[in-house]
């Protein structure tokens, strides 16, 4: 059996020492390979950097040559069988519900980023210790064995991770047949009582659509930070989440937050961890996997996360209608589509997707998919179906016989629910496939949901009435229909500013050369807040919560 051993020797080193036994029969070269990426996160991340250190060792402890083959892979020569040990040291300085740290208070590891896998091996069992003090406590997505844990394969190892500290509070919720884990690091400014509740709440109306839940058990880790932090990493058996600063969860709008990141990872444990495109079932961590399933994995759920937050009461419908309007106002400044579709943004994560870029050349399969998502959800009500439907199906199709699926099976899908592919097809030409402005398609099916979607002028007047959005003084966008566009660089410094006869008349910094610029006031609104007015109840809108 492969095993890893894990050590810290000195924890504010941030190092943490491993030991990789592999069980050699044959006398064959034995390679090993460190991921490249990580589920999630569809984007080389080059994990490799943070090792030093390597070398590999025979059964007898002698140092035996090791060759590098590539960036991230080794190989090496046995003289004859046994365990050989591949010691190496990983350095843990990053916090997010990605990555590995570790300090005197803790020990937090995602095995993606420092396990190699072993050619060849890839199925094979993998126990896994991890040496602490005796007064941590501990928590894993790693199955449990005899007081042990393992990895039935290398796929499940990097899809695990693994948290010990000082303190660590745990909270069950047990829901049917299902085992549900609340394990929180750092200090608690909430009511937990309240929040065991409300996460129970959601828990029950997602497994209530589906019909089941994919594992026995399931763990919810929380990072609790003491600065500002937001990051949420899925995984079949459990989600990682860091948020901060903790105080700020005494505030029912950071509550809202975490409890949002929440429900939208355990809708992954569904959709993407188990409800897959074709190119990553299964992931192959050594190289980028080009997909264009964006709007399907992020999308989806990003829309269905909010709106389980919904239908389980946890939200108003005005908070809900809030958390709307924000992904409304992320979208509304971003021209990406006319330059992309999301088809093309979601096979370029691998280039640019979690960056700014440069600009207006994407868009995003978070905000953007969700509006696409619940277009479609308003679309196939109307059919007396739902999104929810077409997820179910998926799930029996696809996710529970772990096959992953085609675009072109997933459209199939949503046309089996209506009987109107031309209008459906027309959808997915325009703004799945197309580059079309998705605004008045939502707007329309806002208002079949009883919705009134305003325009209103954002709080700073260069925004709304002249086309610039700056941070710090500094020119950060500028809109495509404003005067602005034509006279002003992304960069530029505003040095001064005054208004007169409805005239902007700037003085700005050019990268080190002084320039004055006078800029009339456009004749509508440019860069706006979006706002949704309820109007009026009705049937589909009952069915949208309820059904």
């Amino acid at each position: 059996m492969i095993k890893y051993q894990f050590q810290v020797s000195n924890p504010l080193s941030q190092f943490i020492q491993i030991t990789l036994s592999i069980p050699v029969r044959h006398l064959s070269l034995v390679r090993i390979k460190l991921p490249a990426w990580r589920a999630g996160r569809y984007q080389l991340a080059n994990y490799v950097r943070n090792i030093r250190n390597l070398n590999v060792l025979s059964p007898t402890g002698k140092v035996i040559p090791c060759t590098k083959l590539s960036k991230d892979s080794w190989e090496f020569e046995p003289d004859h069988v046994g365990d050989y040990r591949v010691v190496y040291e990983y350095y843990c300085g990053k916090m997010d519900a990605g990555s590995c740290w570790v300090d005197e208070q803790q020990i937090y590891l995602n095995f993606v980023n420092c396990c190699f896998e072993v050619e060849g091996q890839a199925e094979e069992k993998i126990q896994v210790e991890v040496n602490h003090p005796p007064h941590y406590q501990s928590c894993t997505t790693l199955l449990k064995e005899n007081h042990g844990f393992f990895a039935s394969n290398f796929q499940q190892l990097a899809d695990s991770s693994f948290l010990a500290s000082q303190s660590l509070t745990h909270e069950t919720i047990a829901t049917g047949e299902v085992s549900f884990h609340l394990w929180f690091n750092g200090a608690i400014h909430f009511d937990l009582t309240d929040f065991k509740s409300n996460v129970k709440n959601f828990i029950e109306k997602q497994i209530e659509s589906f019909g089941e839940f994919p594992v026995a058990e399931y763990h919810f880790i929380y990072q609790l930070l003491p600065y500002s932090h937001y990051h949420g990493v899925e995984h079949q058996r459990g989600t990682v989440i860091t948020f901060g600063p903790a105080k700020s969860l005494k505030d029912q709008s950071q509550m809202n937050e975490l409890m949002g990141v929440s429900c939208h990872e355990l809708y992954h444990a569904w959709n993407v961890c188990q409800i897959r495109p074709a190119e990553i079932m299964p992931y192959d961590f050594s190289k980028e996997a080009y997909h264009e399933a964006g709007w399907i994995v992020e999308g989806i759920t990003t829309y269905m996360g909010d709106l389980f937050l919904l239908k389980s009461a946890y939200f108003s419908l005005r908070e809900y209608c809030e958390t709307f309007e924000k992904i409304l106002n992320r979208e509304s400044v971003n021209f990406g589509w006319q330059n992309q579709s999301i088809l093309e943004s979601s096979f370029d994560l691998w280039v640019d997707g979690y960056e700014a870029g440069i600009p207006d050349k994407k868009v995003s399969i978070y905000t953007h998919g969700a509006l696409i998502a619940f277009c479609l959800d308003a679309m196939l009500l109307d059919e007396d179906s739902s999104l929810h439907q077409v997820m179910k199906l998926l799930w029996k199709r696809f996710g529970k016989p772990k096959i992953g699926y085609t675009l072109k099976e997933v459209w199939e899908v949503v046309l089996s629910q209506t009987n109107h592919p031309i209008y459906f097809n027309q959808f997915y030409s325009n703004y799945i496939s197309g580059k079309e402005d998705i605004f008045p398609v939502v707007e329309k099916h806002l208002a079949s949901l009883g919705f009134e979607l305003t325009y209103n002028f954002k709080k700073d007047q260069l925004s709304s009435d002249y086309g610039i959005i700056i941070q710090n003084e500094k020119i950060i966008k500028i809109h495509p229909k404003g005067e602005a566009f034509n006279n002003l660089m992304i960069g530029d410094v505003i040095l001064a500013q005054t208004f007169k006869d409805a005239s902007l008349h700037l003085s700005i910094d050019r990268f080190g050369r002084k320039i004055h610029v006078e800029l009339p006031k456009h004749h509508s609104l440019l860069f706006r807040d979006h706002t949704l007015i309820d109007k009026k109840t009705n049937l589909k809108r009952e069915s949208w919560i309820n059904g």
